[in-house]
């Protein structure tokens, strides 16, 4: 669970670095994301 959570916020920062211009729109998508894994778990 972790290794995945880590791999996905790494993937995050990623995107959010590459395009810089939606970093607001993936910060939000990856937190309701990360709530989804959450609840799911």
């Amino acid at each position: 669970m972790s290794q995945t959570l880590s791999e996905l916020l790494l993937l995050v920062f990623m995107i959010s670095s590459t395009y810089r211009r939606r970093t607001h729109l993936v910060q939000s998508f990856s937190v309701v994301f990360l709530y989804w894994l959450y609840f799911v778990s």
